[in-house]
């Protein structure tokens, strides 16, 4: 059955008709000649997610190495040509979204602790630099080190271990703007880091009867409306102070359950004093003390780390940062290609061997050796033996692919042992 799934993903995804018809679409091919979306498609796959290619150059050089016949084979300048087209980003963009949209239910994993939610969602975002010349359109926070700087923001669905949105914009812009909307959070969880608090965002989720955790700035100074140790035990000599008036000299409990009002918001607010590090963490969440006490929603924020994971293995083994070009259209159409390879790369070992067991570092870096075939196979036109690769890859990743056993003294640091410690 996973081996059908994964061929019909691929088919859905990948077919000539359908790369030709959103090729035509989008203005990216609007005649088919030499380099046909079919033909390029899986090139840009296999150069950005399986080949450490160092630039434009290098990808060409890919492309014309997948062909089978010496005459299929293009010169650089037709290459770059397409490549600098208004479409390309369109037709990237179109392909991300259809990738996502294409969606494998067996790829949701064994979560009992967080049975309550419809969707853990994540949420983040990841800047670099481009190339000076394209400060124009996307000009950087840093002028004098990066005059011109892309963000990718990004919704990530943490059952999924997937992309579920993204968008491109200028450095400068306000991450806060590309949060999901407030009355789509019903019966679902946000977790996001401080850069994307919004009180007024905040009590419109609620509004919505979603849930947030969010960790909190260190300029929060709300007033304290009801507060509890971490044993359940109440405070009341707390009661109507502000945050930053409790110090350790004024409570020495490690960890404060608060209810705290700002202006005419009100929220739940917990705060940890780390000792060796001296200084204080704060989230900020809607969640029910009794369904949800402070040890768990600290570690139920720990989750948010796969997000981080995910903008690591863009970088590092999908070339998000590898091309210094002075073309918007190709500095916006790589990176959602490489948000492209990422995407199919995972739904397939999904997909073959499923997120329980499997190891999303190890398929990234593994992936020239079980993803390469299988793309040449469809560069080729090879659809028949796509079957063979893709039993050959899920007997490969299911030997090599797997995460490795922790100790036990670690086993509570990975994503599995903390979801299993919310369901106790």
């Amino acid at each position: 059955m996973t081996i059908i799934n994964a061929t019909q993903y691929l088919k859905q995804l990948l077919s000539s008709s359908e790369l030709n018809r959103i090729g035509k679409f989008t203005g990216f091919c609007l005649r088919l000649r030499d380099i046909q979306p079919a033909r390029l498609l899986p090139a840009l796959l296999s150069g950005l997610g399986c080949d450490k290619v160092d630039g434009i150059a290098g990808l060409h050089r890919h492309f014309n190495a997948l062909q089978l016949h010496d005459t299929d084979q293009i010169a650089y300048k037709p290459f770059h040509n397409q490549l600098r087209k208004q479409g390309f980003p369109l037709f990237m963009r179109a392909l991300v979204e259809r990738a996502i949209a294409l969606r494998l239910k067996e790829c949701l994993p064994d979560a009992h602790g967080l049975a309550g939610f419809e969707q853990v969602l994540l949420q983040d975002g990841s800047s670099f630099a481009l190339h000076p010349q394209l400060a124009e359109h996307f000009p950087g926070r840093f002028n004098k080190h990066s005059p011109a700087a892309v963000e990718c923001h990004m919704t990530m669905s943490l059952l999924d271990q997937s992309p579920i949105s993204m968008s491109i914009t200028a450095d400068t812009e306000s991450e806060r703007k590309h949060l999901p909307a407030e009355n789509s959070l019903n019966n679902k969880l946000l977790l996001a880091d401080a850069g994307y608090i919004s009180r007024e965002y905040f009590a419109d989720v609620t509004k919505a009867k979603g849930s947030y955790l969010v960790r909190g700035s260190q300029n929060l100074n709300p007033k304290v409306q009801a507060a509890y140790r971490q044993d359940g035990r109440e405070m009341p000599k707390l009661l109507g102070k502000k945050l930053k008036d409790i110090d350790r000299r004024s409570c020495r409990a490690e960890v404060l359950d608060l209810d705290v009002s700002s202006g005419k918001y009100k929220y739940r607010l917990i705060r940890r004093w780390f000792a060796e590090e001296k200084r204080f963490c704060i989230w900020m969440t809607n969640l029910p003390r009794e369904r949800w006490p402070a040890e768990k929603v600290m570690a139920l924020y720990r989750c948010r780390w796969q997000i981080e994971l995910l903008f690591k293995e863009l970088k590092s083994h999908n070339r998000l940062k590898a091309f210094a070009t002075r073309q918007k259209a190709i500095a916006e159409g790589l990176i959602w290609a490489s948000l492209l390879a990422l995407l199919v790369k995972r739904r397939l070992a999904l997909t073959l061997i499923g997120s329980a067991e499997l190891s999303m570092l190890k398929i990234a870096k593994n992936s020239a050796l079980w993803l390469m075939p299988i793309l040449a196979s469809i560069i080729h036109g090879a659809w028949q033996e796509i079957t063979e690769k893709l039993e050959w890859a899920m007997v490969y990743l299911s030997k090599n692919g797997k995460k490795s056993r922790q100790r036990k003294s670690k086993q509570n640091n990975t994503l599995d042992g903390i979801i299993n410690s919310l369901a106790a």
